[in-house]
């Protein structure tokens, strides 16, 4: 089975349109460090316990000097630590990242990690059949209507009303 390895704005995403339990059905191991659990909030703690509890989501506690094993790599220095243990994390033990950030994202393509976002997981939601097309382009528009970073993206809008065309042609 393949290894999903993922950030906190990942999460916090998908907490904030109501699809953790579509992501947990994916036929993934979901992954994510400590580094990631502590930027989550109470709240969000409080929802994906269900998961850490059922052992659909693993928090990895991963070597303590992680942070300089990835000195020398040619990673951003604006990535935080958090982003440095799913990177890490990735590196070592996943199959593919899953991430917001730009910035990882881009650090993370460079080494080669295959490394996806939001859109690319509501497409396997409807793929899977976790949540229909229709559904997955509302949850995609909460997100989308609440991330002004998002709104602000004129290539991640573009891809996605191509993506909402798709699934509304059901492609």
């Amino acid at each position: 089975m393949k290894i999903l390895v993922t950030d906190a704005s990942i999460f916090i995403d998908l907490y904030d349109c109501d699809a953790y339990d579509s992501f947990f059905k994916l036929p993934y191991e979901i992954i994510t460090t400590y580094q990631v659990w502590h930027e989550l909030d109470p709240e969000q703690h409080r929802v994906l316990n269900k998961w850490v509890e059922s052992e659909k989501l693993t928090i990895l506690k991963i070597e303590e000097d992680f942070v300089a094993k990835t000195a020398g790599k040619g990673l951003s220095k604006s990535l935080s630590v958090a982003d440095l243990s799913v990177w890490f994390a990735c590196d070592s033990k996943g199959d593919i990242l899953l991430t917001s950030d730009g910035t990882l994202r881009k650090m993370a393509r460079r080494h080669g990690m295959d490394t996806h976002g939001l859109l690319w997981i509501f497409k396997e939601f409807v793929d899977h059949k976790t949540l229909t097309a229709a559904m997955a382009v509302d949850k995609l528009e909460i997100v989308f209507n609440q991330n002004i970073y998002y709104r602000s993206d004129q290539k991640l809008i573009k891809a996605f009303e191509e993506m909402k065309r798709q699934l509304k042609s059901g492609n």
